[in-house]
């Protein structure tokens, strides 16, 4: 195993050890079957980041910065797991899990001390509710080449998570220099192993095809289309895909 293989398993070792420490008090995922249950979950996150990765999508593995978004984080998951994923690959990723839930939130800034090789912090409240003020000690930089955001158990669609990410982009460009090239935007979504792309689908999570633009203020999201990535290995979850390109309007 590589160094850094061997530092991801003792990381996610600490990170297990922390749920069942603390699920009876937060019910951070069911106490039925704990262990088992979080094998499967951590596999399945560690499952799909593989997957994005080995895609090539967004050319993300080329990223020369990383701004990554769990939204609706609750134990973690993907959040913390696809974190340090990235880390392991070299990614300069910036990462902000978006909890509401007073307990989990708590619980998520205890298990970011776990980890020491790159920035991860955590925001005890809604996508969309948080202002500029909060971030500028977070996120205090020029727009990164790419931005990642996940959702495991939130259903949003596409226009409530563009809506809510304008802050970030504001208070970067406050910081920018020059405007610098596009950035790329992926969404991803778990959904059921079976998911199938359809029209219904992007219609439900407000995914536009390939070539449209949507407004947010100050923004233009040009979109690069939807798809699904399925998984590898049962059980485990499909990805839902939708990527942009942010332009300055």
């Amino acid at each position: 195993m590589s160094k850094s293989g061997q530092h991801i398993e003792e990381i996610l070792d600490d990170y297990r050890k922390q749920i069942l420490r603390w699920n009876d008090q937060i019910n951070l995922i069911s106490r039925q079957d704990t262990a088992d249950r979080l094998e499967g979950l951590i596999r399945q996150c560690r499952d799909g980041w593989d997957r994005l990765a080995a895609s090539g999508v967004c050319g993300l593995m080329e990223a020369s910065r990383i701004w990554y978004f769990d939204l609706g984080s609750g134990a973690g998951l993907p959040g913390f797991v696809w974190h340090i994923q990235m880390a392991a690959a070299g990614l300069p990723a910036r990462t902000l899990l978006v909890e509401p839930r007073e307990k989990r939130a708590w619980f998520l800034e205890r298990v970011a001390h776990l980890v020491d090789t790159a920035p991860l912090h955590v925001s005890a409240n809604r996508w969309g509710d948080i202002g500029k003020d909060c971030f500028s000690g977070v996120i205090s930089e020029p727009l990164p080449s790419h931005i990642v955001i996940s959702l495991k158990a939130l259903r949003l669609p596409d226009s409530a998570v563009l809506e809510g990410l304008v802050p970030f982009l504001e208070l970067a460009e406050s910081h920018a220099i020059d405007r610098g090239p596009e950035t790329s935007l992926l969404i991803a979504r778990f959904c059921p192993p079976d998911q199938e792309w359809s029209e219904d689908l992007a219609d439900g999570l407000e995914i536009p095809p390939a070539g449209r633009l949507r407004n947010a203020p100050s923004r233009l999201f040009r979109s690069e289309g939807g798809r699904v990535l399925q998984p590898t290995t049962l059980p485990g979850a499909s990805l839902v895909l939708s990527e942009y390109r942010i332009q300055i309007s």
